[in-house]
C-alpha cells in the first residue's frame, strides 16, 4: 500500500488540491527509508474526525473540516475498492490534516485579508516537520499539546474557552434581571442569580444560597468589574448587569479571536515580546507568553490607524530627533517662517536639503504656501527637524523599529483625559506609550545599560541610542480579550469593529 501512494504522488498528473497544494513535503514524508502508512488500519484516522468534530475547543469552526467526507472514506475501505483508490484515503486524510494542522498553529486567514497594509510576518507550517511529529506521538491529543502556539497566553485562553464551552452546552449564562443597584448589605430575590452568574464565571466557590448580599459576594463582584474593565465600586450596577448578560456565544467569539490573532504571530517571535493592545489602550511584555509588566499605550488618532505588526525593536534613542511632517511643516511652521525664521531656529528646528544644513533665514518663505510646499517636485530633497524640545511630541524616548513606517512607538507624558489620543502629525500607525520607564529595562540590552540608571541619565538631555535585546518584538494588534500579569483574563469592549471583522472574515461573509 505504501508504494501505491508513492506511485499516486509520483504521477505527472496535477492532483486534487488537497494534495497538491503540499505535494513536494507529503512525498518527502512518505518516500523516507522508514516511512510507513499514518491512517490507514490506524486509531489516528478516528482520532483525527473527532478532533475536527470538536474543532471548537480549539477556537476553531467544525464546519470547516470535511470530518464526514473522512469518515466515509474510511467505512468504504470494507468494500470493493481498487488499490488507487484505498491508497487516495491514506493521502485524503494526510491533506485535510495538514490543512487543521496548518489552521491550530498558523491561522486560519493572513492579516492582510482584514488590512492590505497591514504588516506582519507571513506565519505557515513546515508540513513534512508536522507528519513527522504526528507519527513520533502517541496519539492526536499529545501532537495538538506540542504543535499548538507555545504560549502560557494561548494556553490560558484555551482553558477559558473549554468553560464557556462547558457553560454554553449546560444552557448559556444565567440572565439578570436589571433593577436597581445591589449594593453590600441589601436583601433582593435579584441576588440569587446574581451569585449562580459569579459562580459560572468561576469568581465565586459554592452554590448561590440567600438573597442577602454579604462582603464576599462583593469582592466577586468586585472581580467581575475588573474581568469586564468597569469601575471597582463592589456594587452590582447597571454596567456589570449589562457585561454579565453578554451572551455566552460572544465571549466564545472573543477568545477564539484572540487565540486565532496569537497564531498569526511565528513561533520564532514570541520569545520576548512588546505587545500592543490598540483596541484596549494597554501593553504587556511578554517573556515565552508569560506577562512581566503591563501599562497603557494609546494608539494615535484610534478611528483611522489600522497597524496590525509584528517587527523587530533594534533600539532606543532617548531624547529622539523628530523629522517635522509636511503637513507641521506647511499648515504649522509655515506661518512662523513667514513672520521670523530665526524664531523657528532658535525654538530648535533646523533644516537640510541634499543632507547639508540650510540656514532657515536663507529661504523666501513670505513667497511659499501650503501648496506650493505639497507640489514642489523636489520636496524629497528637504527635510525639517526638531531635537528632544517640549514641542518634539517623541516625549524622552523613541523605539527604533526595523520597518518604522508600519508602526512607530513613542513616549507619552500622560494618558489622554478622554482615553483619545491624535496627533495629526505623527505617523497614523504611531502608539504613545504611558509611564513605560520600567519596561525600558526588559528592553535594552543588558550589556550596554547605563550604570547611573534611566532617569540619571535621561536627565542629561543629550540624544543617544541603546541597542535592543536580540530577539525582541513589538507586536501590534486589537484584542477584546488578554491575560493579565497575575493571569487574570480580562474581557474589553469592540470600539472599532475589529472581532467584527475578523469573525467575518473567518466565517466567508463580506466583511463589515
Amino acid at each position: 500500500m505504501l508504494d501505491d501512494v508513492r506511485e499516486i504522488l509520483n504521477s505527472p498528473d496535477r492532483l486534487p488540491l488537497i494534495v497538491e497544494k503540499r505535494r513536494n513535503a507529503i512525498k518527502s514524508f512518505y518516500e523516507a527509508d522508514d516511512a510507513r502508512l499514518l491512517w490507514l488500519n490506524e486509531p489516528r484516522s478516528e482520532e483525527l474526525t473527532d478532533l475536527m468534530k470538536a474543532a471548537e475547543k480549539e477556537g476553531l469552526r467544525p464546519e470547516d473540516y470535511p470530518y464526514e467526507v473522512l469518515t466515509e472514506a474510511t467505512q468504504a475501505l470494507d468494500g470493493s475498492l481498487s488499490a488507487d483508490e484505498i491508497a487516495w484515503t491514506e493521502l485524503l486524510y494526510t491533506g485535510h490534516f495538514l490543512d487543521f494542522a496548518n489552521d491550530l498553529r498558523a491561522g486560519r486567514v493572513s492579516p492582510r485579508v482584514l488590512y492590505p497594509d497591514a504588516y506582519m510576518p507571513y506565519n505557515s507550517i513546515d508540513a513534512q516537520d508536522a507528519l513527522d511529529r504526528l507519527e513520533a506521538s502517541d496519539d492526536l491529543t499529545d501532537f495538538v499539546l506540542t504543535w499548538q502556539p507555545q504560549d502560557d497566553t494561548y494556553r490560558r485562553l484555551k482553558g477559558h474557552l473549554q468553560h464557556l464551552h462547558n457553560i454554553k452546552a449546560g444552557g448559556g449564562f444565567t440572565y439578570l434581571e436589571p433593577g436597581e443597584d445591589l449594593v453590600a448589605g441589601v436583601s433582593d430575590p435579584r441576588i440569587p442569580a446574581l451569585r449562580q452568574r459569579l459562580v459560572e464565571d468561576e469568581l465565586l466557590a459554592g452554590s448561590p444560597d440567600g438573597d442577602l448580599f454579604d462582603k464576599r459576594l462583593a469582592f466577586a463582584v468586585a472581580q467581575a468589574q475588573h474581568r469586564y474593565g468597569l469601575p471597582h465600586s463592589g456594587q452590582a450596577d447597571a454596567a456589570l448587569i449589562r457585561a454579565l448578560n453578554i451572551p455566552v456565544e460572544r465571549r466564545i467569539e472573543q477568545v477564539s479571536n484572540a487565540m486565532e490573532r496569537i497564531r498569526w504571530i511565528p513561533n520564532e517571535y514570541s520569545r520576548l515580546q512588546l505587545f500592543i493592545n490598540k483596541g484596549e489602550n494597554r501593553f504587556v511584555f511578554l517573556e515565552n507568553g508569560r506577562v512581566i509588566r503591563e501599562g497603557q499605550a494609546f494608539a494615535n488618532c484610534p478611528d483611522r490607524n489600522f497597524a496590525t505588526t509584528a517587527t523587530t525593536i533594534e533600539a532606543v534613542t532617548f531624547h529622539p530627533t523628530w523629522q517635522v511632517s509636511w503637513e507641521f511643516f506647511g499648515k504649522e511652521l509655515l506661518p512662523r517662517l513667514k513672520k521670523d525664521p530665526k524664531e523657528v531656529e532658535a525654538a530648535g528646528y533646523y533644516l537640510r536639503r541634499s543632507g547639508a544644513e540650510v540656514p532657515l533665514d536663507a529661504l523666501p518663505w513670505d513667497q511659499a504656501s501650503l501648496k506650493d510646499l505639497r507640489r514642489a517636485p523636489n520636496r524629497e530633497e528637504y527635510a525639517l527637524f526638531l531635537p528632544s524640545s517640549d514641542e518634539n511630541p517623541l516625549g524622552d524616548y523613541a523605539y527604533r523599529l526595523r520597518r518604522e513606517e508600519r508602526v512607530s512607538l513613542f513616549d507619552l507624558e500622560e494618558a489622554p483625559e478622554d482615553d483619545t489620543y491624535c496627533n495629526p502629525y505623527l505617523p497614523k500607525t504611531a502608539f504613545g506609550i504611558v509611564d513605560g520607564m520600567d519596561i525600558l529595562e526588559h528592553i535594552i540590552e543588558p550589556r550596554v545599560f547605563p550604570a547611573e540608571g534611566l532617569p540619571n541619565r535621561i536627565a542629561r538631555r543629550d540624544t543617544i541610542t541603546f541597542p535592543a535585546r536580540g530577539g525582541l518584538m513589538a507586536v501590534v494588534s486589537h484584542q477584546s480579550v488578554w491575560v493579565q500579569r497575575q493571569g487574570i483574563i480580562r474581557f474589553g469592549n469592540d470600539p472599532y469593529l475589529e472581532d467584527a471583522r475578523l469573525t467575518a472574515a473567518l466565517s466567508g461573509r463580506p466583511k463589515p
